[in-house]
Order: C-alpha cells, then sequence, then structure tokens
C-alpha cells in the first residue's frame, strides 16, 4: 500500500514538473545582431548608431532641512546632465559635455577606492531618517554598482564622492528645455 502511493505521488510531481517546463520561442531573434539599414548613397548595410547608456550616476537626496537636492547622469556618448530640484542654484534640466577621458579617469579612480567591494549601502545597521544620502552607481562593462550612502560610509567611498562632485562641478553646463 505504501508503495502504490509513493509510485503515485512520484508520477504527479513528475507531471507536474514536466507541465511547467516552459517552451522555448518558434523564431529566436539574435540579439547580438544590430539594426541595419540600406545607405542611400552607396547600397551598402549601414549599422545604426549605438543608443547611449548611463555609465556614472551621482545623487544627492533631500533631509528635513535645506539640503542640496540634484541628480546627474554620466552617459556612455561622453554627455552629462544635471537635474536640479531643491536648494541648488542650478534649477531643473542641464546638459554638459564631457571632454577628453572623464569617464576613463572616472572607471579608473573607482577601481582605485575599490568601489565594486564596498557594501551597496550604508551605514550597514543602524539608521537615521533625517541625513541626506549621496547615492552613486558605476557601470563598467557587465559590471553595475550602486551605492546608497547616509553616514558611516568607508574614507575611500567619501573619496569617491568627492571626486565625483569636483568633476561635475568642473562641467560646464548649459539650461535643457527638457523636462
Amino acid at each position: 500500500m505504501k508503495t502504490t502511493i509513493y509510485i503515485f505521488l512520484t508520477i504527479i510531481t513528475i507531471a507536474a514538473l514536466v507541465s511547467c517546463n516552459q517552451k522555448k520561442a518558434q523564431n529566436p531573434i539574435d540579439e547580438t545582431t544590430k539594426p541595419t539599414t540600406e545607405s542611400p548613397t552607396t547600397n551598402e548595410p549601414e549599422v545604426e548608431p549605438e543608443k547611449a547608456y548611463q555609465v556614472v550616476g551621482y545623487q544627492k537626496t533631500a533631509c528635513f532641512g535645506k539640503c542640496p537636492v540634484y541628480q546627474v547622469k554620466f552617459y556612455s556618448d561622453n554627455t552629462a546632465t544635471w537635474h536640479g530640484k531643491m536648494n541648488v542654484d542650478r534649477m531643473g534640466w542641464h546638459e554638459a559635455q564631457l571632454e577628453g577621458k572623464v569617464l576613463k579617469d572616472i572607471r579608473d579612480k573607482a577601481f582605485e577606492v575599490g568601489y565594486f567591494d564596498f557594501y551597496g549601502e550604508y551605514p550597514v545597521k543602524y539608521k537615521v531618517a533625517d541625513l541626506p544620502s549621496t547615492i552613486t552607481y558605476i557601470r563598467v562593462g557587465d559590471m553595475e554598482k550602486t551605492i546608497k550612502n547616509t553616514h558611516d560610509g568607508p574614507e575611500k567611498l567619501a573619496e569617491f564622492e568627492q571626486y565625483l562632485e569636483g568633476m561635475i562641478e568642473r562641467l560646464v553646463w548649459k539650461a535643457s528645455a527638457r523636462d
């Protein structure tokens, strides 16, 4: 009797597992292939340019006082955006063009301070509600990391945040119609 029950339960379990198996697409799309169009002058296919993606992010969050609140994003096409929200001189959207090897320098600094080895949030245990946070984001190839630092972060993280602040302040920002 027990053997019959075990066999019955095994068959039901196998049937459930097999029925939950997802089917694969019949016409899979190769995601590595880039869309092409014909060039009107040469009749050769042109590869469409890759869309710019965010490489670095820097954000200051609100507090119960007059803390500056803004967000800056650096993109792979050597542009940057600033969105000033509260308590900053540069309110609204602004854009800047990155010169030289700014993105490479930021990446090198991230590796120098060990950015990818830090925790994702500081403090690790105890939180304080009224303190503003500094949120940083880095993307290097397939590696991405976001760190929210309210207080008690490592000195090397603070060094990296100050480095980014300096980079941001040196950029020439122009108001943008984006809103």
